[in-house]
């Protein structure tokens, strides 16, 4: 599993002409960095006195953090197995929609769930910008416009995916998930980063 391997390893591979890691991959390692980051800011909130009004608040943060981040490292490399078996599953299966379906599913599962836990994630970012600590205020900047990115970024590999799949019953359950969150992803970005700037030049 690359989560337990140098990361230059990885860089090198994603550089390389190997098929995997790829895209879908880069925006779980992407969203992932964002959680770290969130996990940093809100490790340097808690046991301060200034902050103390607000700790639970940000060590509920913290946990969601850790529990999304974990989440995130299973997806760098579920997302590179899903795409090697849907590669053998073209090589192998003809003329069976319905079996290539399951393995086109599998391949966008990954992407789906990094744009929902990015989602989740950037709306981390706005209640750190609101209790988190000041001095830290930078790092919740940056972590909302990787978690920006990571859900922009898997949401091609969903598109990308959905476009191959028959089943329209299970298009319009994905169309009906991510729609609301495209819709959200610019206004959060845009009214959290806001706040951010506003700390910052104060």
């Amino acid at each position: 599993m690359y989560i337990d391997r140098p990361l230059s390893e990885y860089l090198d591979d994603l550089a390389s002409k190997k098929p995997t890691p790829g895209g879908g991959s880069a925006a779980a390692l992407t969203a992932s960095i964002g959680t770290s980051l969130l996990s940093m800011v809100a490790n340097f909130t808690i046991g301060k006195p200034e902050y103390k009004d607000v700790e639970c608040n940000v060590a509920g943060i913290l946990l969601e953090a850790q529990k999304f981040d974990s989440e995130l490292r299973a997806l760098i490399d579920a997302d590179i197995d899903a795409y090697k078996k849907l590669v053998l599953a073209l090589k192998e299966t003809h003329n069976d929609s319905a079996r290539l379906d399951e393995f086109y599913k599998s391949a966008l599962e990954s992407p789906f769930l990094v744009c929902k836990i990015s989602n989740k994630c950037i709306k981390l970012c706005r209640d750190l910008a609101e209790f988190g600590n000041k001095n830290l205020i930078t790092d919740t900047a940056i972590a909302v416009t990787l978690f920006d990115a990571s859900f922009l970024a898997a949401r091609f590999n969903v598109y990308v995916n959905l476009k191959n799949i028959s089943d329209t019953d299970y298009i319009a359950k994905i169309h009906h998930v991510l729609a609301p969150m495209e819709e959200e992803m610019p206004k959060l970005r845009e009214d959290i980063l806001e706040m951010c700037e506003e700390i910052i030049i104060s």
